[in-house]
């Protein structure tokens, strides 16, 4: 029998080997679904068969919870945002701020709801409008959701989604995840930028186990073991406590 397990569009070029490692362990066979989290729990919702669900985020796999669809949840990971620009819009003095308070620039993101990575760049643009009064309100109406929503257009296989929207103009600076900052840091045509705290947001990675067949896998995905995995891969380790952890059981099946 094949399980299936849906996951964040951000695990696309870490999980697969991951799970092939499992199931050179195990035998245990998986067919893997990546999209937008937003979107994926929609279907998992509308009925969609699905054994284990990986979200970008804790609000997705709480949501399974309170609807009674998944037994228990919690996180695995972390992530973090970066911004990436073209290098021609960027000059030696600067920042990550000032590329922001460019109005020539246009700033792609994730589509808020859809996909977390847009509801961490909209936490992202609260926690800079704290500090910086209406530049928050501004950037949000200047921000593109440009992926993960229902209608996006899709990125070509193969392609991170910050480079291909920048050269292909789409748009000037990209927010997305952080642990995909190595891989564009070699692309000579782009320059990325670290977003400090306290202004950046930790997204937590959450496992949301459905079906009690999934139980191994799940476990698996919480374990230590794979914590280092992800890290290697450009993740971040889990440094602050959620209220998932350890909870969100349901008795279901």
């Amino acid at each position: 029998m094949e399980l299936s397990l849906y996951a964040a569009g951000s695990l696309r070029a870490t999980l697969p080997a991951f799970i092939e490692q499992y199931y050179q362990k195990t035998g245990e066979k998986w067919a893997l679904t990546f999209g937008p989290a937003g979107l994926l729990r929609q279907r998992i919702e509308q009925g969609e068969t699905c054994h284990l669900f990986l979200s970008a985020d804790e609000n997705n796999t709480q949501l399974l919870i309170k609807k009674g669809i998944a037994l228990q949840y919690a996180p695995f990971i972390g992530n973090q945002l970066c911004i990436t620009a073209h290098r021609d819009c960027v000059n030696e003095h600067d920042t990550w701020l000032s590329l922001l308070t460019n109005p020539a620039l246009k700033i792609g993101t994730s589509t808020p709801k859809a996909d977390p990575s847009g509801d961490y760049c909209w936490q992202f643009f609260d926690k800079i409008e704290h500090d910086n009064p209406n530049l928050g309100k501004q950037l949000k109406q200047r921000a593109i959701p440009l992926v993960g929503g229902e209608h996006s257009l899709p990125i070509p296989a193969g392609r991170l989604a910050a480079h291909y929207l920048i050269t292909t103009h789409q748009a000037d600076l990209f927010i997305g995840y952080q642990h995909y900052q190595q891989r564009l840091s070699q692309f000579p045509e782009l320059k990325v930028f670290t977003i400090p705290n306290p202004f950046n947001v930790m997204a937590y990675y959450c496992a949301a186990l459905i079906d009690s067949q999934a139980y191994g896998l799940y476990q698996e995905i919480l374990s230590p073991y794979a914590q280092d995995y992800f890290i290697n891969a450009g993740f971040l380790p889990l440094v602050e406590p959620i209220s998932s952890i350890n909870s969100g059981k349901n008795e279901k099946k």
